[in-house]
């Protein structure tokens, strides 16, 4: 009878699955396990956990490792190099099995006792697909605080979006919506672009956001914002509308400026010298026209990046516990 009831949980489909990937991990990760298992434990679902090692410089596979063979509920994956957070993500959405999916940060700024939040919220709403965890209090400096906050806006106006619905990468999303994500081969995903492009079945709700206790942020200032215009470039044509619609306007303006001194010519009250006016109309296009060239460039660079489309990530080794 207790064989029939182990192999009954063994076999028992997986509810929820955890996906972490991570970067330099070490001091945070065993306090981070520990506080997972007890929050899954006690939220009464069989669930597994995904850590993904980003090719980190310090012991945290060696960790990773650890954690996975001595518990059948977790599984760590070792990547062969630095992909960045989003594609190491997506290789731990990869290897996933819940019904629900939970994507959350390896630094305890995500707190895994909200995780039941966003659990709770989507397993009660069979409408939704997706919810988002939003912070009560951002725990990070003002100055990333606000560019966070003007990226969203940008974001939201760029795909005509609702400007209350916030986006954050601590969220739990129906398996259906994981599996989208995970057929997008975009050589340089965009997580949060994906789930707006794939469902209007999006919740916000309210989290506790911690201040950073190991290190300090992976991303620098620039790195955020290189960050935001590849998403912007692979998400949206408004680059090359600014183009179309600057080299209209500056089409017009040489227009009204022709016939100004044209007039000007006739009358005799010229304020300008033709000279200058070239040099000043010189510099007008040659500008419009570098900054063009480098729009179209930047795009072609990215098509030829879908074209030659390079592995988005190379798995090393996968850890887990023998049954």
């Amino acid at each position: 009878m207790a064989g029939n009831e182990a192999t009954k949980k063994q076999n028992e489909a997986i509810e929820l699955s955890i996906v972490i990937p991570c970067f330099n991990s070490s001091k945070a990760l065993p306090d981070l396990n520990e506080r997972l298992n007890k929050v899954l434990f006690n939220l009464q679902v069989k669930y597994e956990i995904i850590y993904v090692n980003d090719a980190s410089l310090d012991d945290t596979k060696e960790i990773m490792k650890k954690l996975a063979l001595n518990n059948d509920s977790i599984v760590a994956i070792d990547l062969m190099a630095n992909v960045g957070q989003i594609r190491a993500l997506i290789c731990g959405l990869e290897y996933t099995r819940g019904n629900y999916v939970v994507t959350m940060d390896d630094d305890l700024q995500h707190p895994p006792e909200e995780i039941g939040k966003l659990y709770r919220e989507l397993k009660s709403n069979s409408e939704l697909d997706a919810v988002i965890g939003v912070y009560m209090k951002k725990e990070h400096s003002r100055i990333r605080n606000l560019g966070s906050y003007s990226a969203q806006k940008l974001r939201a106006l760029l795909m005509n979006r609702n400007y209350a619905l916030q986006t954050t990468s601590f969220r739990c999303m129906t398996r259906a919506l994981t599996k989208t994500i995970i057929e997008n081969k975009a050589a340089f995903p965009a997580i949060n672009l994906i789930i707006f492009q794939s469902t209007d079945n999006i919740k916000n709700i309210e989290v506790v956001h911690h201040q950073r206790k190991h290190g300090k942020s992976n991303y620098s200032y620039f790195d955020l914002v290189k960050i935001f215009i590849t998403h912007l470039f692979n998400s949206t044509n408004i680059p090359l509308r600014i183009i179309r619609y600057s080299g209209l306007i500056i089409f017009a303006v040489g227009i009204v400026l022709f016939l100004y001194y044209l007039t000007g010519q006739f009358m005799g009250s010229l304020l300008l010298s033709e000279g200058r006016a070239l040099i000043i109309l010189v510099n007008v296009y040659t500008g419009l026209l570098l900054l063009s060239i480098g729009i179209v460039g930047e795009y072609f660079f990215k098509v030829l990046q879908e074209v030659n489309r390079p592995p988005r990530f190379t798995v090393r080794e996968i850890y887990r516990k023998k049954k």
